[in-house]
């Protein structure tokens, strides 16, 4: 009696706590933890921010981040379900039928109230910019709104959220006083914002091609290469009135273009690989 009561406390242990890597993985930390995260800490060190509230700032933009990725989730079901890569990978446990809507919701209310908290306790400035980043990314998945799915819309309200706000609310939460070149720099991150959702929409292409309606897909392959090209030489004009402004070193300067230059040819060296083959095959 005993050790059957011992194997089905056990079997219970772990079923909770696969439930409970189900929801981990409805945030999809590893699609952004390397990157989305250190544009509000950047904001936040800029602006002189200690060790205590950088690691706030960290806190406050993992919730909001991942909150995003959930809602995302929760909306994106029905679409997630006809594509059999996502499924197959467990991109989206809801649409795999591995975690509730009910659990979904008290995940996103969790994730809401953490950063929403810790932001009020800290500066009103920085409160109201991580509300805005709160709520833009809710409108971009959101049912009858899903700004994701609006020509160009989605493109700018992507940098907005992942770039723009989330850096003005490091920086004010850091205590920051708003100025010309915070909103200078604060552009740069929108445009890095737009930059990695082109290169996210021109790989997943041929998936969304019929599903969903992205600026891509609505573009064309060569509208989307066009608009990302846009969007790389608008960082560089933008970083020249940063430079003229604050003074920025050439090093500097020249390692921000490297990368506007590198992240999308390494973001895209899939569908940049295939061309290339393809040109050589037809030769």
């Amino acid at each position: 009696m005993s050790n059957e009561h011992n194997e089905e406390a056990g079997k219970v242990k772990v079923k909770v706590k696969v439930k409970v890597k189900e929801y981990i993985r409805m945030l999809r930390v590893k699609e952004w933890i390397k990157f989305f995260i250190f544009i509000p800490i950047i904001g936040a060190f800029l602006a002189g921010a200690t060790p205590s509230i950088l690691i706030l700032v960290g806190v406050i933009f993992f919730c909001v981040i991942g909150f995003g990725f959930v809602i995302n989730n929760y909306f994106d079901v029905e679409i997630d379900r006809q594509n059999t890569k996502k499924v197959r990978h467990g991109k989206n446990p809801i649409a795999a039928g591995k975690v509730t809507k009910t659990g979904t919701c008290l995940l996103m209310a969790l994730l809401l109230a953490i950063p929403i908290a810790l932001s009020y306790l800290l500066t009103l400035t920085g409160f109201l910019f991580t509300l805005l980043s709160i709520s833009f990314l809710t409108l971009y998945s959101m049912r009858y709104i899903r700004l994701k799915e609006r020509f160009i819309v989605d493109v700018i309200t992507h940098g907005l959220m992942f770039g723009f706000f989330p850096f003005l609310a490091g920086f004010t939460l850091a205590g920051g006083d708003l100025d010309m070149l915070t909103f200078l720099v604060a552009f740069l991150a929108l445009i890095l914002g737009c930059v990695a959702l082109l290169t996210h929409q021109i790989n997943d292409y041929e998936e969304d091609l019929g599903n969903s309606s992205t600026t891509v897909v609505t573009a064309g392959l060569k509208g989307g290469w066009t608009l990302l090209i846009f969007f790389v030489l608008l960082s560089f004009a933008n970083l020249a009135v940063i430079t003229h402004y604050s003074g920025i070193g050439v090093l500097i300067q020249g390692s921000v273009m490297a990368y506007f230059i590198a992240y999308p040819l390494y973001a895209c060296r899939a569908e940049i690989r295939g061309a290339i083959n393809a040109v050589f095959s037809d030769s």
